[in-house]
């Protein structure tokens, strides 16, 4: 009999020593919102993949239009300069965990290592030093206006497309994409900016219907809301699991203004792999 106990309370007692799972384990409230929150970072946002914006390098251009509209727009500032800048991937992937939400309730807010950072147009487009510039009798941007229109596919092509090229038609034989082997060089470049700075994706190969009406509007010079859609794309990944997590840069600098603390380990500098740079041809 007291062998049979002894077995019995030494069992329990290997038992109660037993490791916990991460998702037992007790998760630090200075970071994390609930216990829900811990185990979607573990075993959701942990293993995804940053998306770095890009920084824009260009010394003699002959694209004296793009630099033009560049500084016109005034994203030659906060938005593309990045030069001193780094990506911290814990604060990034604790920011989007936090501001997961399966109702898509949240505000355009949310709080990091107990400091709340906003990241509403307003805020955004202060940050970066985006202007919103509203006609005169509207309520909404020019590029606002133009996004909510039925387009025509052709007119679109013939901006960005070289001749003789357009969009690739789906199986109905509706517009679905165009190839950027197909864009002018012109179209080609924004289109690098937009899909890393402005609605990051990491399938660069194609750019999609609306895609192209974006980079259209850019090069039209339609006057943009940038701090709205940024901040609607934020709002769009952290409701996903697969996609990259987009604007590393731009949130972790967001979270440090706001006091968050970066940790050294966990810092690593913005990929320079794909700067606009282009040099002028000799006469």
């Amino acid at each position: 009999m007291s062998c049979v106990l002894s077995y019995i309370l030494h069992m329990a007692s290997k038992k109660r020593k037993a490791p916990s799972t991460p998702s037992q384990a007790r998760y630090d409230r200075s970071m994390f919102t609930s216990q829900e929150a811990w185990e979607r970072y573990t075993d959701i946002v942990v293993p995804r993949k940053l998306l770095s914006e890009r920084n824009v390098v260009v010394y003699y251009t002959e694209f004296d239009e793009f630099i033009e509209e560049l500084e016109r727009r005034h994203w030659d500032e906060e938005l593309t300069d990045f030069t001193n800048s780094s990506i911290d991937i814990t604060i990034v992937k604790e920011f989007y965990t936090n501001l997961y939400d399966p109702d898509d309730k949240s505000p355009k807010q949310v709080r990091v290592r107990g400091h709340l950072v906003k990241f509403d147009e307003n805020t955004l487009n202060t940050f970066l030093k985006t202007p919103v510039i509203v006609e005169e009798g509207e309520n909404l941007c020019a590029y606002s206006r133009f996004a909510l229109l039925r387009h025509d596919p052709q007119e679109l092509a013939a901006k960005l497309c070289i001749p003789g090229r357009g969009f690739e038609l789906n199986a109905d034989g509706q517009p679905l994409k165009i190839l950027r082997k197909n864009m002018t060089t012109l179209a080609q470049t924004w289109s690098v900016l937009s899909l890393s700075n402005l609605i990051p994706t990491s399938h660069t190969s194609d750019v999609t219907l609306d895609r192209a009406k974006l980079i259209y509007g850019i090069i039209m010079k339609m006057d943009m809301n940038v701090g709205y859609l940024i901040s609607h794309q934020i709002s769009l990944t952290a409701q996903h699991d697969t996609s990259r997590l987009g604007f590393p840069t731009l949130i972790t600098t967001l979270c440090k203004a706001r006091g968050v603390q970066s940790d050294s380990r966990s810092l690593e500098n913005l990929s320079p792999a794909i700067n606009l740079t282009y040099i002028k041809k000799k006469c």
